[in-house]
């Protein structure tokens, strides 16, 4: 009887811990709904939200020389009622005044006066609504 009872619980055990660890790698290894995806600037709605996050960032900003990306370092984006579009970059300033017209703005070459800074941008784009609205301007 007990030989009987070890087999029985040997292949209760099988049942049940091999599908539930084969589950775990499973769900390890792939994303979750909702969950932001790593993409590119390639995305034509990343290229449009990344413009947006610009501008309501030099907008908000008190400078008046007008800063650009100088660099992209991750682009994110996450499906949440629309799409939330995540940029972490590196933001300069430049010498273009913000109150004159702008053709070429170049990033200074003094670090003390391009002030260069990491920042996270993030937009919530509802394009069928024509909306965007920045949800995130965190710079260090």
């Amino acid at each position: 009887m007990y030989q009987s009872l070890s087999s029985e619980a040997e292949v209760m055990f099988l049942k049940v811990v091999i599908p539930l660890a084969v589950l775990c790698l499973t769900v390890e290894g792939s994303r979750l709904v909702g969950a932001p995806m790593d993409t590119t600037l390639a995305d034509q709605g990343a290229q449009d939200a990344l413009r947006f996050a610009v501008a309501q960032y030099n907008g908000a900003s008190h400078d008046m020389y007008l800063s650009k990306v100088s660099r992209v370092i991750s682009v994110q984006k996450q499906v949440v009622s629309g799409m939330k579009y995540i940029f972490t970059v590196e933001m300069a300033r430049t010498s273009c005044r913000k109150d004159l017209p702008q053709k070429n703005c170049p990033v200074y070459s003094n670090p003390a006066l391009a002030r260069r800074q990491i920042c996270r941008l993030a937009v919530w784009s509802q394009p069928w609504k024509k909306t965007n609205v920045m949800v995130e301007n965190t710079c260090r």
